[in-house]
């Protein structure tokens, strides 16, 4: 099963009256045009650098603001990359992020 949308992650710093930083993060909720397997060369020359790449999304370029992470199906993913392959999609190419890293 898959699901028709996901919420992008991003996060604010905002400060309060007293001067206060404190972060805060909101989640924008987009639709996905596709949801894609990760390329097997795409796979190979992300681990040589360090990353897992498992997910991959065909967004609308509209909706995307260079967040850095997104929750799809209830789990959090860290964006690797977001390439442009026409003028009006982005693919966001994710890995699962670890908890507390």
């Amino acid at each position: 099963m898959r699901d028709v949308s996901c919420k992008l992650l991003s996060t604010k710093i905002q400060e309060d009256s007293i001067g206060v930083q404190k972060e805060v993060q909101t989640e924008v909720e987009i639709p996905i045009i596709k949801v894609e397997e990760v390329y097997a060369n795409e796979f190979y020359e992300a681990n040589e650098q360090g990353f897992k790449p498992t997910l991959r999304l065909r967004i609308s370029s509209l909706n995307y603001n260079n967040e850095e992470e997104l929750i799809y199906m209830g789990v959090i993913y860290s964006i690797i990359r977001a390439t442009e392959p026409y003028a009006d999609e982005t693919v966001l190419v994710c890995e699962r992020k670890v908890k507390n890293v």
